[in-house]
């Protein structure tokens, strides 16, 4: 591993104190909305003001030699490109996104989305965690690489657009981003959740997506809630439908076809990290009294929302108004349902196994259709190299007081498999900062400081030492 010079750490939170703050409090100014909560299009002018903002920062931080370059097959979702030298052979991929969730209308007393507010040691405001922390890491990280003469990769930042939209048009500049880099060594992915600030989360892996629309028609047209008890319920043979494929009560999933062999903990840190993530999981759900069997044993837990599969209603449409005395009873119903299924579980396999379990011999002759509308394959990553995870839990045991800790989680990065499918075989490390009341989605939504000086000190002793096992 690298020895790095005494003042390695101080340079970095000098550097990022100073210059990488006032540039991301800048960045949260800026309303650039991804695209699936911009359907007019409104938000566009703003997202090409990010990728300047973000672009005019980078040049004047970064080494020497950085080429900047805008791709833009897509005009209103475009990509940015930092191509920074290097001193060792070898490139690095770092992946970043520069859009936005929207923000709630009401924040906290004295907070703002996109007005920056520094606060008991964060950063407050809509992209500060999510989004444009990463760039700003990176940067960091290489600039005190290179003023305290320490050899580095070179390493590719590409920043996309639609991260918050499912990334829907990463997969159209991969070509052109691959034309650029060659063939990276190693993919840096800084978006992932963590636990804890107290330690560096690897992310190993995440539940793929089956989501659809499973439709019940039972009749030719409205019936008065005086047939109730002979027409047949649309509702009540969809949810007897459901109950084929998983507990209604709680939403696990019971087809055998979707259990998967399971690790004996969630964490690689065993008991002790297993219950951190527990209880990080039961926080984010917002369980927040005892409930037998679950958050009694945080550590038991924490392996239920990724490692079985899980149910989750979303809409139903076909029910009529409450306001009518009596009720009606609808002819058809219509539910949107989202299916996780485990990291190692084939999303296109459970879909059809859904399907078939759906639809087979209805109730009452009723007829039953369940249409895929979504499928976001499943995410298991492969062993890291040596190296890597030496260096990874080096730098967590130096920078953050405890030895780093793999884990897979139960939300989707679709990003991460895009990735992995156009440059096979590369190891991917995935970790990130939004963790406990981070709030990114949410009203609130902050950057903690502390941990973001940790984090780009770690990601800077890492490129260091990928330098060094190139030498």
């Amino acid at each position: 591993m690298t020895n790095l010079v005494p003042d390695f750490y101080d340079e970095i939170c000098r550097l990022f104190d100073e210059e990488a703050l006032p540039s991301l409090s800048q960045f949260i100014r800026i309303k650039n909305l991804s695209p699936a909560f911009d359907p007019g299009h409104d938000s566009v002018p703003n997202t090409h003001a990010a990728l300047e903002h973000v672009s005019a920062w980078a040049a004047d931080h970064c080494p020497d030699g950085t080429v900047i370059t805008t791709l833009d097959a897509i005009n209103n979702s475009p990509m940015l490109v930092i191509d920074i030298p290097g001193t060792v052979d070898g490139t690095v991929l770092c992946y970043g996104h520069l859009d936005k969730h929207p923000s709630a209308a009401v924040w906290s007393h004295g907070l703002s989305g996109y007005e920056p507010i520094l606060r008991d040691d964060k950063l407050y405001g809509r992209g500060s965690v999510d989004g444009g922390f990463a760039p700003h890491c990176y940067i960091t990280a290489i600039a005190t690489l290179s003023k305290l003469d320490i050899a580095r990769p070179r390493c590719v930042l590409f920043l996309e657009t639609t991260q918050k939209s499912a990334s829907i048009y990463l997969p159209r500049y991969l070509p052109e981003l691959a034309a650029i880099a060659g063939d990276p060594d190693m993919i840096v992915f800084l978006e992932s959740i963590c636990a804890d600030y107290d330690r560096i989360w690897h992310l190993t892996g995440y539940r793929g997506v089956v989501e659809g629309q499973l439709s019940v028609d039972v009749s030719s047209k409205p019936a008065h809630s005086g047939a109730a008890g002979m027409a047949p319920s649309a509702l009540g043979i969809a949810f007897t439908l459901l109950d084929r494929v998983a507990d209604l009560t709680t939403g696990s999933m019971t087809l055998p076809g979707l259990a998967v062999k399971k690790p004996a903990h969630l964490t690689s840190g065993g008991l002790d990290t297993d219950a951190i993530a527990g209880r990080y999981f039961l926080n984010a759900a917002g369980i927040d009294h005892d409930i037998a069997g679950i958050s009694d044993t945080p550590a038991a837990a924490a392996s239920r929302p990724v490692w079985d599969a899980g149910l989750a209603v979303a809409d139903i449409d076909g029910l009529s108004s409450g306001d009518i005395v009596g009720g009606i009873l609808p002819p058809r119903i219509s539910i949107k349902i989202g299916i996780r299924v485990p990291p190692t579980c084939d999303s296109v396999e459970a879909a059809h196994i859904i399907e078939g379990q759906l639809v087979e011999n209805p109730p009452y002759d009723a007829t039953v259709d369940f249409t895929p509308s979504n499928i976001l394959p499943s995410w298991h990553a492969e062993r890291l190299p040596d190296w890597l995870a030496q260096s990874l839990d080096a730098a967590s045991r130096d920078y953050f007081g405890n030895p780093a800790v793999s884990w897979a989680i139960g939300g989707a990065y679709p990003a991460i498999e895009i990735i992995a499918q156009q440059f096979e075989d590369v190891p991917i490390f995935a970790t990130g900062l939004m963790g406990p009341k981070a709030n990114f989605k949410e009203t609130d939504e902050s950057l903690d400081l502390a941990a973001a000086h940790k984090m780009t000190a770690s990601i800077g002793r890492i490129l260091a030492d990928f330098a060094q096992a190139a030498l």
